[in-house]
């Protein structure tokens, strides 16, 4: 349910994707048309011209990510991941992995990506997907900034 100053109380439902995905869809939408208010700071999707904007293709825009993969904590899985990203020219801002129970499990690792390109990350993400260090499918998000 949203409630707007000109439109009132509405409702959107249907089947969905499930409460998650919904709930992060329906916010990153809300973001982005509040960052779209203003032109001048307008979202990474958009580029001012003249009096509209201009969707950009999905593999041009630049963004932060929050990437979590799954991985068997052993001796240099980190520097694995690390070695496809940096051949991508892709930057981590910062990694979070815990311990496991019993080396040799498996363990989230995840990673703060600096802005990189859509297309970059597509290319890694396939490369890393091919380690066998990797457990299951890498999980994305866009990070933005409110300024």
């Amino acid at each position: 349910a949203v409630r707007g100053d000109v439109v009132g109380d509405t409702l959107f439902y249907g089947r969905g994707a499930g409460q998650d995905p919904t709930a992060s869809a329906v916010i990153g939408d809300i973001a982005e048309a509040a960052m779209a208010l203003d032109l001048a700071k307008c979202g990474r999707s958009f580029s001012a011209h003249k009096l509209y904007g201009k969707v950009r293709e999905i593999g041009q825009i630049v963004s932060r990510y929050y990437l979590r993969l799954n991985v068997l904590d052993r001796p240099g899985v980190l520097a694995q991941v690390a070695a496809v990203l940096g051949r991508h020219k892709i930057g981590i801002s910062s990694v979070i992995q815990p311990e496991s129970e019993e080396p040799g499990e498996s363990v989230p690792l995840v990673l703060l990506i600096h802005d990189a390109r859509e297309s970059d990350l597509r290319k890694a993400l396939k490369a890393i997907e091919s380690l066998k260090c990797i457990k299951s499918a890498p999980r994305v998000m866009h990070v933005e900034d409110f300024d």
